[in-house]
């Protein structure tokens, strides 16, 4: 005979946990990640009777997690993708902003300081329109400087993004590692329990993990994960979790790196390839930041050294050669600047780029490795690659002339200033190439004073032959002595003829009259200065300056005089014209032009990430939706189980009741 008491407790023990179980899922209903809970209910084995089965009541087989693997692993892709494309748009948009908006744009400024030297062409001799002129000058400096600082501070705050991130996701992986753990605890045990609200918290660990990286979620023994992130780097292996740390970048200390750290030991990976928002700020870091660091360079050493080498045509109210007004792109520390050592261990070397054509200077940076290097000789070979088009060029120099090493097509040459004798370069010797990234930090006015602007065309002008098949530019640096017997006058032109193939040490040449007589009796020599590749060659009070290239023999200069006085402004009116000449980007762009093809990239990308980002959005919270459908807690339907439930328990009780009155009467009929 079936136990009335027993059925009546299985049924109250069965509906006092449905009970407690909904009143968890309505106390739960704002819980992020938890998901709903219900209690799996069975009938209890059934006593056999005869030929028939009387039923035992109920037992409770478990405590079910409503939960849809399928739709988590949909929610945590879509997370990943949301973030990335919210991060990109984020960094784009505020890029966007600094360098179109007008009060931190340099076009305004720029436009100001064309518009002065046109006031100074109208008015040579006026010193006033010469001081406004160099005024607006220097604040067109200025703002270039300013925008440097402001995407400095967003290249700061990328970096210090990505250090966040690495802390964030080492203790998210810490945490499931912990929740493994704890999970296994109770999943293993003999007592059975169940660890629904440890499966939501570490469901909600990897989701929140998912915004920063990849994630793959692998099921492991007794109901633990291992997770996996970017390109399959693994990061929690069931209770072991590995750390994310932030290192310095190499070559540039200043830019940010994540490395996996196990133990003590740390090796580098890409976090670009991380995914998430990790790759979304490696990716606005490289390639629009660095990016507009490069381009905003180019615009601005183009813009000055155009200006500067316009200047040197021209003659001051002094009666003096222009000197530059900006400063020199190529000076020393300018040129050093470009390039940074990699901290390989094979070797140490002091490199030098140049800026040698505008017409052919990028915004691109440069990866160059050695490719080979014989102490004894001197020759050296490298491998130089494009990093934004990937072509490969090699190149081949010697260190012991001092001769600069052309990159084809770039504009720029590699200078060898020095190699370590102690550690002496080897082949894979890595060094980067910048020859832009810092041209608008080091941009500066130079000459305040109004009288040293070249507005008059030089007295002495340099002129090239178009026989010479040497690569050599001159000009005329400065007026020394007038007074000098043998300074140039109108009928008295004189030519500098090359005598013999420039070595990387001196020029040689010879100076002939208009009936092409030699003045000199001894040949002439210039010292090339090997840094700059430059020489001063000297006569008649005047100075003449080989600016690049290789002068060879036969290459004549002729220094002409040239009539000029009070009111001339020839010169100022070819540096104002320098405003609409198509001088960057292969003679296709003008200074304007560079910076207005920087804008609509960016505002592109902008746009482009806008609809990314609201692509992503809907695909997100359709993702979260599906899994509240079945996740999710519903306030109606549970508070309907909640009276069902009340009823259930009241029933059970009831049955207990009868079979104790059952029982009394058993025991009356007894007596």
């Amino acid at each position: 005979m079936a136990d009335l008491f027993q059925i009546g407790l299985s049924g109250i023990y069965s509906s006092q946990a449905s009970l407690a179980t909904t009143s968890h899922n309505i106390s739960n209903v704002s819980t992020e990640g938890y998901s709903r809970q219900t209690v799996d209910v069975t009938s209890a084995q059934a006593q056999k009777l005869g030929t028939n089965f009387i039923g035992n009541g109920s037992i409770i087989n478990g405590i079910d997690r409503a939960y849809d693997q399928f739709a988590f692993k949909e929610n945590i892709i879509n997370t990943s993708a949301h973030a990335y494309n919210e991060v990109s748009y984020t960094q784009a948009s505020q890029l966007d902003k600094l360098l179109s908006n007008e009060s931190t744009s340099v076009t305004k400024s720029v436009l100001s300081l064309f518009s002065a030297l046109g006031d100074v062409a109208d008015h040579p001799n006026t010193i006033e329109t010469r001081s406004v002129f160099l005024e607006d000058a220097s604040n067109m400096i200025n703002q270039y400087n300013t925008l440097y600082q402001q995407l400095e501070t967003q290249y700061s705050g990328v970096n210090n993004d990505i250090e966040n991130s690495a802390a964030a996701i080492t203790e998210l992986a810490d945490n499931i590692a912990t929740l493994n753990g704890r999970i296994l605890a109770v999943s293993g045990s003999n007592s059975g329990g169940d660890a629904n609200d440890l499966l939501d918290r570490r469901n909600q660990a990897i989701t929140a993990l998912s915004e920063y990286v990849n994630v793959s979620v692998l099921e492991a023994d007794n109901d633990m994960v291992n997770i996996f992130i970017g390109s399959g780097q693994g990061l929690v292996m069931g209770v072991h979790s590995q750390s994310i740390v932030a290192v310095n970048g190499d070559p540039d200390p200043a830019r940010k790196e994540l490395a996996l750290s196990h133990k003590g030991k740390t090796s580098q990976v890409d976090g670009s390839k991380f995914g998430g928002k990790v790759s979304a700020l490696f990716e606005a870091r490289e390639n629009e930041i660095e990016r507009a660091f490069n381009q905003l360079g180019q615009n601005v050493i183009g813009l000055t050294h155009a200006i500067n080498e316009q200047q040197k045509q021209g003659q001051t109210l002094d009666g003096e050669i222009g000197a530059a007004l900006f400063n020199d792109v190529n000076s020393d520390q300018a040129m050093k600047s470009r390039v940074l050592s990699h901290a390989d261990g094979k070797g140490e070397a002091t490199l030098s780029v140049r800026i040698d054509d505008l017409s052919e200077l990028s915004a691109d940076e440069f990866t160059l490795i050695v490719d080979s290097y014989d102490i004894g000789t001197g020759d050296i070979t490298f491998e130089v690659t494009n990093n934004t088009t990937g072509v490969k060029e090699t190149i081949i120099g010697n260190s012991s002339t001092g001769q600069r090493i052309e990159i084809p097509g770039a504009g720029i040459s590699i200078g060898i200033d020095s190699i370590s004798t102690s550690e002496p370069l080897q082949a894979g010797k890595e060094f980067s190439l910048r020859p832009t990234r810092l041209g608008a930090q080091q941009a500066s006015l130079d000459e305040k004073n109004p009288t040293k602007v070249a507005v008059a065309d030089a007295e002495i002008k340099a002129v090239v032959s178009d026989t010479n098949t040497g690569t050599a530019t001159f000009h005329v640096s400065a007026i020394v002595d007038k007074g000098d017997t043998n300074y140039m006058d109108e009928d008295s032109p004189v030519t500098i003829k090359i005598s013999v193939n420039t070595t990387t040490s001196q020029v040689a040449y010879n100076i002939f009259d208009k009936n092409d007589n030699q003045i000199n009796n001894t040949e002439l020599t210039a010292p090339i200065n090997a840094l700059t590749g430059k020489a001063t060659l000297e006569f008649g009070g005047v100075k003449v300056e080989m600016e690049k290239g290789i002068a060879v023999a036969g290459d004549e200069i002729t220094l002409n005089y040239n009539e000029t006085g009070e009111g001339d402004n020839r010169n100022i009116l070819a540096m104002s014209d320098l405003q609409n000449t198509k001088i960057m980007n292969n003679g296709k762009s003008t200074f304007q032009d560079v910076y207005s093809e920087m804008i609509s990239e960016i505002g592109a990308k902008t746009a482009n990430a806008d609809v990314a980002m609201q692509s992503s959005a809907i695909l997100k919270n359709q993702s979260f939706e599906r899994i509240q459908s079945v996740s999710g807690v519903n306030m109606d339907e549970e508070a309907a189980n909640l009276l069902m439930y009340q009823q259930h328990y009241s029933a059970a009780a009831r049955v207990i009741t009868i079979a104790s009155e059952l029982f009394d009467t058993i025991l009356q009929a007894a007596r």
